[in-house]
């Protein structure tokens, strides 16, 4: 992408340095030092600042007395201080040209009084005409493994193909700690508070032209700083190259009341929301596990282009109890997916892998116990991809009962057929889904079921943990391959 795009230096700085650096590794601007020390930032290029210890060293760097002492341009200034004192910080950075002042400090307009909302609007009137911008207050900041950039110690450098952005730091922080578990790898991201400054339709506008970012996952309680108008009109352009994510906080007038005193959010109708959302394209998430469940999704679907066909689902089930569950939810009618017959075909192919005992091959497939058996479920799995009747086939496999036969010496078995999977991904013609349950996971269970997940999503294969998400999850990616196959020519 173009190197002077205007948001680079914030994911891309060539320095950080954190105001009111502290000597405690998990407090306040301890944190972000910890975060960068881990994430393998260049050293010297973080500095410190903190009149207190001026002349001395905090975790190995050396202590300024202010930004003004420091010999380099500044790209990234970190503010861990308390409000009252950030003008004057902010009037430095603008002397000095900064690019980018993060607040991480709160007591701004999320307080709600008068005092607090007029110190955020003189913010604003220190960097008029200058090149400096805010990003928050009360927020974290970027993240971009590219480049090194964290605002957790525990976020994986493993370069992914999402694009987030969140006025929730906690949020942010929760996605990074869902990463591994929920094979979520990011691109960018940002934490970016009540955004009186760089706001949603900046970072929108931004990941439409970051190449390896595939989704765009916002959690937004308003639209900040920018024009709602604007950041939709943005949005419908977007949508149509790259799909949009959009989970709303402050869906209830008590919602609304609480965004308010979160992040000084003024808000619109919840309605009138979802409405914009839908209208331009945006897959418009009600909560934290649709949130996550579509970034992953797209984050497979994208790059393998194994889109949906159709509406036509083949269920792939060891066992009676389960499949008659998947069953009643993919045909229920607010889902919208049919559960049509086998071709005879197909079910005499079937019957050929499966013992007769405790099975059935109409639709849903009900396996038996022999459902865990891998070469069996990969032949079940080539046998339905060649079904007309079928669009899409999910395979629903307790990864705990998998890892018990790795448990019982089939050595690496997990990781194996996670790859045999993905081998089998490439080469088929319909969209592969697989409902990996979170049932009772031993320590033995849960180590062997984070390299698996993490294999799957490398082969851009898509899980999830129970059948109801999965149905609303594709039910989403049909609406919004709806809407594009609808909104082609305009």
């Amino acid at each position: 992408m173009n190197q002077e795009q205007p948001l680079n230096p914030l994911f891309f700085p060539k320095n950080v340095t954190i105001i009111g650096a502290s000597k405690s590794p998990n407090f306040g601007s301890g944190f972000f030092i910890s975060a960068l020390r881990r994430s393998g930032y260049p050293k010297e290029k973080i500095y410190l600042v903190n009149p207190k210890y001026a002349g001395t060293q905090i975790r190995g760097f050396d202590v300024y007395d202010s930004i003004i002492s420091i010999n380099d341009q500044l790209d990234l200034v970190i503010s861990a201080i308390r409000s009252n004192h950030v003008p004057d910080l902010l009037r430095d950075c603008v002397k000095l040209k900064v690019k980018f002042v993060l607040i991480f400090t709160s007591g701004f307009s999320e307080l709600l009084d008068e005092d607090s909302i007029k110190l955020e609007k003189e913010l604003l009137e220190i960097i008029k005409g200058s090149d400096t911008r805010i990003v928050g207050p009360n927020c974290l900041g970027p993240l971009c493994p590219e480049s090194k950039i964290t605002y957790n110690p525990k976020a994986s450098m493993q370069i992914g193909n999402i694009g987030f952005c969140s006025q929730s730091g906690g949020h942010a922080s929760t996605l990074v700690g869902i990463q591994n578990a929920r094979a979520l790898y990011f691109s960018r991201g940002l934490s970016f508070g009540n955004q009186i400054d760089v706001n949603c339709l900046d970072v929108l506008k931004y990941y439409a032209e970051v190449s390896n970012v595939d989704v765009i996952g916002m959690y937004l309680e308003s639209t900040g700083s920018a024009l709602g108008k604007d950041f939709f009109s943005e949005m419908k352009k977007v949508t149509k190259k790259k799909p949009v994510v959009i989970w709303k906080g402050g869906q209830t007038k008590v919602g609304l009341r609480a965004a308010a005193s979160h992040t000084g959010a003024i808000s619109s109708n919840f309605e009138i929301w979802k409405s914009a959302i839908t209208q331009a394209g945006g897959i418009f998430v009600t909560n934290s596990t649709e949130f996550w469940d579509m970034l992953h999704l797209f984050s497979c679907i994208v790059p393998s282009k194994k889109f949906l066909q159709g509406n036509r689902v083949a269920l792939l089930v060891p066992g009676g109890g389960n499949s008659v569950e998947m069953t009643d939810t993919f045909s229920n009618p607010k889902m919208g997916f049919e559960v049509p017959e086998l071709s005879k075909q197909t079910q005499e192919e079937l019957a050929k892998l499966f013992p007769g005992v405790n099975t059935s091959f109409k639709n849903p497939i009900d396996t038996g116990a022999s459902g865990v058996l891998v070469d069996l479920t990969l032949k079940a799995i080539k046998a339905l991809d060649i079904d007309e009747n079928i669009d899409i086939i999910v395979n629903y496999l307790p990864i705990n009962w998998v890892s018990e036969l790795e448990r019982q010496g089939a050595k690496n078995y997990c990781n194996t057929i996670a790859r045999s999977f993905g081998r089998l991904n490439r080469n088929l013609t319909k969209t592969l889904i697989f409902i990996n349950p979170l049932l009772e996971l031993s320590e033995f269970d849960a180590k062997v079921t984070v390299p698996f997940r993490t294999i799957l999503q490398k082969k851009h294969v898509p899980f999830f943990y129970n059948i109801q998400d999965t149905a609303i999850t594709l039910r989403h990616l049909l609406n919004y391959q709806e809407y594009l196959a609808k909104t082609k020519n305009i």
